[in-house]
């Protein structure tokens, strides 16, 4: 019989139902809606562009500055990154201890309607385009991260191409993914599979695989996306700078499962926070 590390390797994505608890959900459900108005009123405030009512994404949901007198809420954040499921989950797919990377939330618009650009994340760290093929190619199927995305509402807004992260694009993919600079990147995808989750259900990808989202005004979207790599292979960037880490009290009244997690973060990446 297959494992879910098999079906990993070969398909690029697996569904997990029910991941987290109707207690969690509804908590992060609350919690993730606050935190959303908070960054959009102060990146309103800052000038910041990127906070606009259109935004479809936004990170580090875990920044202290969310919870600013409100120790329990922190606590139970960093316990939703660190829940067991979500890390046994992770052990099994990579055969090797998960590293803590990001967390992320994907929202609607609210006035745009937005069927997603196609894309693959290898193509935003190869600028050129043979070295982003030769590394698609030695990969195998082999992933070193996954892009766990956990529906908060229902949710029909994720598309992947199962297959795709072990091949490069055939003609047609292609000239929707990348030719004419993107132009057409929004087009119907051959063979793309939209996945279908109930709140607390979570697909989790290879990113290098064809994948998009989509993003409409009316239709509500929240996804709570945790990013982690195998510990072997640490990736440092936007993502995993997240020097508040180093605040004392910051990882206070965590378990000792839940603290190893983030003392591996901090230990893998703190040498990059200056």
């Amino acid at each position: 019989m297959n494992t879910l590390r098999d079906d990993w390797q070969r398909e690029g994505y697996v569904v997990i139902r029910q991941l987290y608890s109707p207690e969690r959900v509804a908590w992060l459900r609350s919690t993730c809606e606050r935190i959303l108005q908070q960054w959009r009123s102060e990146c309103l405030q800052a000038g910041k562009p990127e906070g606009s009512t259109e935004a479809t994404s936004m990170r580090h949901l875990n920044h202290p500055a969310y919870f600013q007198n409100d120790a329990n809420g922190l606590r139970e954040m960093l316990a939703s990154i660190a829940d067991p499921d979500v890390l046994t989950l992770c052990r099994e797919l990579f055969d090797s201890e998960p590293l803590f990377r990001c967390t992320s939330l994907f929202m609607n618009p609210e006035t745009q309607q937005l069927e997603g650009d196609w894309h693959r994340d290898s193509q935003f760290l190869y600028s050129d385009e043979r070295q982003e093929r030769e590394r698609i190619e030695e990969a195998t199927g082999v992933s070193t991260h996954i892009q766990l995305q956990i529906a908060l509402v229902p949710s029909e807004d994720i598309e992947y191409v199962p297959g795709s992260h072990r091949r490069w694009d055939t003609p047609e993919e292609y000239a929707i993914r990348r030719a004419n600079a993107g132009a057409n990147n929004r087009s119907a995808m051959p063979h793309a599979l939209r996945i279908a989750l109930e709140p607390g259900d979570a697909v989790g990808f290879n990113a290098y695989g064809l994948h998009r989202g989509r993003y409409h005004a009316n239709r509500l979207r929240r996804t709570f996306m945790l990013t982690f790599t195998d510990c072997r292979t640490p990736v440092s960037d936007y993502f995993s700078n997240q020097p508040w880490f180093q605040k004392p009290g910051y990882l206070a009244g965590l378990n000792q499962g839940e603290r190893s997690l983030f003392e591996a973060f901090v230990s893998a990446y703190e040498k990059d926070w200056g």
